[in-house]
């Protein structure tokens, strides 16, 4: 049964003058959000100021990769946060979260190389989401010894989400329930428009004016046009469900086969026509269908058998560098186009980004040929802006030569014996520039224990080999246990 409005705001009065600990209110820039949010604004405004005195700390996660026109929405909505709640004296902060550096999607994928995001390696929704606002609310709870989290879901939306809400009762107090996430063991849960349906959150946002100024009308509009009626949640846990199937989640999304809500915005109105190069880049160069561009070995060089194959781990350097120049063309693309109608200085990857993937590139990953810069300026026609490195002894006519004597010395492999000379080399200028040399030795095994194997072929053949050995083993200390235990009952 929908809860009625006044209903509602009558509670969230109650819960908010019964203690002193503070809100928190998770806003996606979506319906169910912007619902929730103003029937706490509401609510908190018709108490005398004297009782406004616990704050409401309003938190967006920013994962740097949303939907350019729901980024700048939320952006904007989250100034005229700012501006509303000092002018009509309320209680509210408004936080734009973001991902630490190292733990961005495009470090991660282009930096490190993790492979696109899918069901078995779904990376993405802890770094980007997760991990920004656990810590914001597990601070603030520990800080203030407790703190009330307020979230716009609903149930009916789906069954996953009702499941996840499932978990949120049975608490000791009335309405509230206990996060079930031991970090957040500190947290109680409120979910305002738990009861209502789709069309209470419309009928309320439309009838109703928004109290810090922006337009549900607008909202409405720019829901229009899409196939399923949902938005991405704010993201706490890993109970909390993908964002796969969502209107507004992120444009890289790989769980999903296609950004069916960009696609929409794209075709429908002409004035954001100028995402489609983003359209473009994620529908041809993410893909989950991506073993040949990948390492056979895994991110720390060891070796994983499946069902007789090798599980391949992080991209190739020619994936990565190939995904990084495909970026920028689409960010240079975007930025002229965006201008044109009003968005301005959009900006799918950072100098930040792209210098932290400079430096795994280099000193990580012994890339040493250091060719950011070059794809930098290959496409800007400009000179890279990033800050000066540590240059090594070497040119480009050098490393060309490193690579024909590998493939005159080993054809077949000469990938590897490139990459392997490429890495020791690496390493000892590394060494040399920074007088640590305690672990050299260490780093130098370690790099020839990564590059043992000529071929895949080669390295499938010791993984299986070394795969049985384990497997016999196991068997043998079985049997030993077994013959152990029966000499155990014989003798007693």
């Amino acid at each position: 049964m929908t809860t009625p409005v006044e209903t509602i705001i009558q509670e969230i009065q109650k819960i908010y003058l019964s203690d002193s600990m503070p809100w928190i209110i998770g806003y996606s820039g979506g319906k169910d959000s912007t619902a929730s949010l103003q029937l706490v604004w509401r609510a908190i405004e018709q108490l005398p100021l004297s009782k406004r005195t616990k704050l409401i700390h309003v938190i967006s996660t920013d994962t740097l990769v949303e939907n350019p026109v729901i980024a700048a929405w939320v952006a904007s909505s989250l100034e005229l946060m700012r501006s509303a709640a000092q002018q009509q004296n309320m209680p509210v902060r408004a936080h734009r979260l973001t991902p630490t550096l190292e733990n961005r999607f495009w470090v991660s994928l282009i930096g490190k190389g993790y492979p696109a995001p899918r069901n078995r390696f779904r990376w993405c929704t802890d770094r980007l989401k997760i991990s920004a606002s656990t810590k914001f609310i597990q601070e603030l709870s520990e800080a203030n010894g407790e703190a009330i989290l307020v979230l716009g879901q609903r149930r009916g939306e789906s069954q996953a989400r009702d499941k996840v809400m499932d978990t949120y009762h049975g608490s000791t107090r009335d309405r509230l329930s206990r996060n079930k996430d031991p970090k957040l063991s500190r947290v109680w849960v409120y979910l305002p428009v738990e009861t209502w349906t789709s069309d209470d959150v419309w009928e309320y946002l439309i009838t109703e004016d928004n109290p810090w100024g922006v337009s549900n009308q607008e909202l409405f509009h720019i829901y229009r046009g899409a196939t399923a009626d949902a938005e991405c949640p704010i993201v706490v846990d890993t109970s909390t469900p993908s964002c796969g199937d969502s209107r507004f989640g992120c444009y890289v999304c790989t769980m999903v086969s296609q950004d069916k809500s960009m696609q929409a915005m794209v075709q429908n109105d002409e004035q954001k026509a100028w995402m489609q190069p983003i359209l473009d880049f994620r529908n041809t160069h993410l893909t989950t269908d991506d073993r040949e561009t990948r390492d056979f070995r895994r991110m720390n060089g060891q070796l994983k058998v499946l069902n007789d194959a090798l599980i391949h781990g992080p991209y190739l350097q020619t994936k990565r560098e190939a995904l990084l120049k495909e970026l920028l063309v689409t960010q240079k693309l975007v930025k002229e186009a965006g201008e044109k109608v009003g968005y301005h200085n959009v900006e799918l990857i950072s100098l930040e980004e792209l210098e932290e993937i400079r430096r795994i590139w280099v000193e990580e990953k012994g890339e040493i040929e250091d060719l950011l810069p070059d794809i930098y300026e290959s496409v800007y026609q400009q000179p890279y802006p990033g800050k000066e490195i540590e240059s090594v002894p070497l040119d480009g006519s050098d490393f060309a030569l490193l690579k024909a004597v590998a493939d005159e010395i080993d054809p077949e492999a000469a990938e590897t014996l490139y990459r392997l000379t490429r890495s020791l080399l690496a390493e000892q200028f590394q060494a040399q520039q920074t007088l640590k040399r305690s672990q050299h030795l260490d780093r130098l095994e370690s790099i020839l224990q990564n590059n043992a194997f000529r071929t895949e072929e080669e390295a499938l053949e010791f993984a299986m080999s070394t795969q049985k050995q384990e497997s016999n083993a196991e068997q043998i200390d079985e049997a030993s246990d077994g013959d152990s235990n029966d000499a155990s009952t014989i003798l007693a």
